[in-house]
């Protein structure tokens, strides 16, 4: 096991917090303030880890992407977790 799965797992952890904290914090916003999907229906953290290392597939892979295309909370976590211009 080398330096890269060390970081891949460091990753992986980094996601699930941050999708945690997301949910978490997306769950308490103001009422008047419109959330796209409630968090209820977002995948758990533990899925989309599952889903970003590929041990996911067939239509249950489909239907997270497709939930991604269309949940801004989702997108807006995942472009958090993954962006690498900070």
């Amino acid at each position: 096991m080398g330096i890269g799965f060390f970081l891949m797992r460091i990753a992986v952890f980094v996601t699930v917090f941050y999708l945690i904290y997301f949910f978490y914090k997306s769950s308490r916003k103001p009422a008047g303030e419109k959330v796209a999907k409630a968090a209820s229906t977002c995948p758990s953290p533990k899925v989309f880890v599952d889903y970003t290392e590929g041990r996911i597939s067939g239509k249950k892979k489909k239907d997270i992407a497709d939930h991604i295309a269309c949940c801004k909370n989702c997108q807006d976590a995942l472009k958090k977790v993954f962006d690498t211009t900070r």
